[in-house]
């Protein structure tokens, strides 16, 4: 058994998906036998944890994990802190769950964090995503190399979707001044991540109530969105296809809006979405309800009629809103994939719109309003497509691979 180390730039109560991910990989991996410690901010800090000066540094027991809520700002003193816990706690392997949002894009410093660790413990990078950190203004081709050497000084690799392993493939393959001579070129594994949202059991009277809560008729068609609000989920292109539908077509948009990371640029992104909104004559069948615990929002996908999501790079297993959505069974309306995705299949367990065509997303929204068994037959196809991601399964790969560092 392993003693794991899971760095990540946001942990729950922060909102984001790369702390739910964590979250649940983490209890998957306890449930294998493995320990884990879980290395992140300051700011996911239980409320009802010790705040001594001698407790800020021991870790919290959290069951299945033992939670390290030690980093702030995530800047270069942050990579000494997290060679401290590996020592201390004789770690084996550390993971850390890349997006750069989430570790302050101002900052490089976690792009350094394999090579701080080097000959101390085996690293892997877990990219939820492939955007370059921001740094700062005019720094140009200096965001990806800082990606590029993170990715060169780890052990491993782990993509979350074909076209993601394709490029850190490529990018492997591509000489670089970062490549020491002689280094072993790091392994490369592809893992999909699953739903971040565990399935609670709903009834009728339950959905119901939710329906009327947010003001419906019984004839009413209900569109779920799910997910933070930022420029590349399409929640402009859905306002839009909404204001060409009839007054029977309502939205909601579930859970928390912003996030924890990047909030600036997705408030600004929600700000405008808000101002199209009240142009376009729709506040009135637009629905909003905050963030919510895992429970709610599982009854919420399961109270709409469809879940729509158009997304602007097209739909990716890398998504764990997408992943909810299947794993609730829902049929779901999303944009077709920009790389090779043959697990989604349009008709079957999704409908696949164009990538920013307002009219044939409207077009799919009625054709599965009025066309029951079709809604079914796409539900019970996202629900089995689902069954290939499931946490036991994700954790047990990751911990294959973990080991496979070793060989």
């Amino acid at each position: 058994m392993l003693k794991i180390g899971l760095v990540t730039g946001e942990y729950p109560p922060m909102e984001g998906g790369v702390g739910a991910f964590t979250a649940e990989l983490a209890k998957a991996l306890h449930e294998l036998g493995h320990t884990v410690h879980i290395i992140t901010s300051r700011e996911a800090r239980p409320s009802d944890a010790p705040r001594t000066f001698t407790s800020a540094i021991e870790p919290i027991d959290i069951g299945f994990a033992q939670l390290h809520p030690r980093l702030n700002r995530w800047r270069w003193p942050s990579l000494a802190v997290i060679a401290d816990i590996v020592l201390r706690y004789e770690l084996d392997v550390v993971n850390i769950q890349y997006q750069p949002a989430a570790y302050n894009m101002k900052s490089a410093a976690i792009n350094f964090l394999p090579w701080r660790l080097k000959n101390m413990v085996k690293t892997a990078v877990t990219f939820h995503d492939l955007r370059v950190p921001y740094l700062f203004p005019k720094v140009g081709p200096l965001r990806q190399t800082a990606v590029n050497f993170l990715a060169r000084s780890a052990d491993g690799i782990i993509a979350t979707n074909p076209a993601d392993y394709q490029s850190l493939i490529s990018n492997l393959q591509s000489p670089s001044f970062f490549q020491r001579k002689g280094a072993k070129t790091p392994k490369v594994a592809q893992i999909a991540i699953g739903s971040n949202i565990t399935v609670h059991p709903t009834n009728h009277i339950e959905t119901e109530d939710i329906r009327h809560s947010l003001g419906l008729q019984p004839q009413d068609a209900l569109l779920g969105y799910f997910g933070f609000l930022n420029e590349s989920k399409g929640a402009d292109t859905l306002i839009e296809a909404l204001a060409g539908l009839d007054g029977r077509f309502h939205l909601v948009f579930i859970g928390g809006q912003t996030g924890a990371s990047d909030a600036a640029n997705n408030q600004s992104f929600l700000d405008g979405l808000q101002a199209q909104i009240e142009s376009l004559g729709v506040t009135e069948r637009v629905h909003w309800t905050g963030f919510l615990s895992d429970a709610r929002v599982s009854a919420h996908l399961q109270a709409a009629d469809m879940l729509v999501m158009p997304y602007r790079d097209g739909a990716s297993l890398r998504r764990g809103t997408l992943m909810a959505a299947l794993a609730h069974g829902r049929p779901l309306i999303t944009t077709a994939p920009t790389a090779p995705t043959p697990q989604l299949v349009s008709g079957e367990n999704c409908w696949l719109v164009p990538v920013g065509d307002v009219g044939a997303l409207r077009t799919a929204v009625q054709t599965l309003a009025n066309d029951v068994a079709l809604r079914e037959k796409l539900g019970q196809g996202a629900a089995q497509l689902a069954e290939q991601f499931s946490w036991g399964k994700i954790a047990a790969e990751t911990a294959e691979f973990y080991n496979f560092l070793f060989r």
